[in-house]
Order: C-alpha cells, then structure tokens, then sequence
C-alpha cells in the first residue's frame, strides 16, 4: 500500500519526473513509468526543489500520528527533534549543560555579603577580615570555573544529530521520566545520491554508539527509483535497518516493464538486484513501516 499523500509530491519539472537525476537517463525512464504507474500526468507540476522535503516530513509525520491514533496511542510522532531529547541520548545534552556558568548562584551571595558588610557597623578588623574571606572565596571560584571550562576543552563535545521523524514514547517502568524513549528514527531522502546515503549510514551509525539501552528502530524513507541507489542503502551495512518506498508496488510495476522484453544482461541483473532487496526485506513497502513501528 503506498503513502496516502504521495500524489502532492510527484510531478514533473523541466519534462522529467522529480525524482529523476538529470543526469541519468535510467532515472528519468524509470522515473516516468514509476509516475505512470501511479497514475501521475505529464502536465502535473512539481514542487519546488526546497521544497518537497519538508512537504514530505509534515505529510508523513501527519499520516503517522493519525495512523497511531487508532493502532498505538501511546506513541508520539515529532518531526526534527534532537537525539539529546530522548531518554537513551539525554546524557549527549550534559556537556553543553556543563558549559554554562556554575557559580551564579555563588557570586550573588558574595556580593549581597558584600553589601551586608558595607551596611553593617561591622568593627574595622571583623570588617577587613571578612572582605578578605570574600575576596578568597571569588579567587576560589574563578579557579573552579577557569579549571572545569579547560576539563571540557578536553573531552570536547559530540554534535548532537537531529531525525527527520522520531517516534517515541513513554519511558518503560519509569513514570515520572522528563525524557520519551525514542523507539523509532527515520531519515526522508525524497530520491537518493551517493552523499545522501552515506549520510543515513553516519546517521544510523552514530545513533548505534552513542546509545545507553536498546537501539531505536532506525530506517530511511525514500522515493527513489533506482535499485542501483537503493542498493546504497539496503545491502546490509547494518548502520540501517531497512529502507522504506513511498511506493513499492508502483515501483516493482515499472522496473517489470523497464525490464520486460529484454535480454540486456545489466537490465535483468537490475531486476534481480531490485527482488533481492525486496525478497530479504531490505526494501519495504510504506504501509510494513506504518504497521510495524505501531507494535513497538
């Protein structure tokens, strides 16, 4: 079953389908029989270019929430939202909390001690010795914080990455938790290039080293049609989980009739490579991500 919204984002601009490469004439032919398949015309306009990913995310974080409205009310889906705001990732948060001045709260009772000392009919010697009191005490905090901000030079600091979608629920076994688990993270790639997927992997990656409890459901979604490119991302890495298509039926149609008819070896090896994909399931349709994510 594909996307519901998929048909308000595909259309066509300067001739080609926008999720073709210019560039490459198996991505526009694919491209137009996936559209044809859809049931997209020659004449539907495109989105602009800037534009179709973010249409994209609020679709699909809209279709998502009201899917598990019915199916897992207990889950929250959030568009861009930080790892460091999920129970398993919080700890990614503490450097940059560090970084922010500890003795406020220090210097201010210093200073009204100060003001007490100078109202107060404190005699000449208390009155000397206290003001050196407080003065030590200002040295001993600039030390501290002088010394903390070099240890956080040190260990540095970890980017901390943002998810397309998260989907997320309550902490188990802890009620009062500030922070969701994150069980689900998904990376939208309208159509990939060969950058776009290296960065879904150093995405999935990272999310797998900087954890503290169970990896998160991490997968990409995509409207690409070519099994070259979704091999980039669904040969096993491990760094994805799988990899979703808006459309897959439209898109197993049209590579059929891209390769029907043939005996080109590198079509044939293109269909094969497709069924693979999609007979290990490392290629799925829209419709498993939408029932699998609502049994987490």
């Amino acid at each position: 079953m594909p996307a519901p919204f998929i048909t308000s984002l595909c259309g066509y601009r300067d001739g080609n389908p926008n999720t073709s490469d210019a560039g490459s004439k198996l991505s526009i032919d694919l491209g137009k029989l996936l559209f044809e398949a859809i049931g997209i015309k020659s004449d539907t306009v495109a989105l602009p270019d800037n534009t179709v990913g973010g249409v994209m995310a609020d679709m699909m974080s809209i279709d998502l929430s009201q899917h598990f409205q019915s199916s897992a009310p207990h889950l929250t889906v959030t568009p861009e939202k930080s790892l460091d705001s999920f129970e398993q990732y919080s700890h990614l948060s503490a450097a940059t909390e560090l970084r922010k001045s500890m003795a406020t709260e220090v210097a201010r009772t210093v200073n009204d001690l100060r003001s007490f000392a100078v109202k107060s009919p404190i005699v000449d010697d208390a009155h000397t010795r206290l003001i050196a009191h407080l003065d030590k005490i200002d040295h001993e905090v600039l030390q501290a914080e002088t010394k903390r901000l070099e240890l956080l030079d040190l260990l540095g600091e970890e980017s901390v990455l943002k998810l397309d979608i998260t989907i997320s629920r309550a902490t188990p076994g802890v009620a009062s938790a500030a922070a969701q688990h994150l069980i689900a993270g998904l990376s939208l790639k309208w159509t990939l290039r060969t950058d776009r997927a290296q960065d879904c992997r150093s995405q999935g990656s990272k999310m797998a080293s900087l954890r503290r409890g169970r990896m998160p459901h991490f997968a990409a979604v995509t409207m690409e049609p070519r099994p070259s490119m979704l091999n980039l991302l669904g040969r096993g890495s491990g760094d994805v989980d799988c990899l979703y298509h808006l459309d897959l039926p439209a898109l197993s149609q049209a590579i059929d009739e891209y390769c029907s008819g043939t005996r080109r070896k590198d079509r044939l090896k293109m269909r094969d490579n497709f069924r693979r994909l999609c007979d290990q399931r490392r290629l799925r349709d829209y419709d498993e991500l939408r029932s699998y994510v609502s049994t987490l």
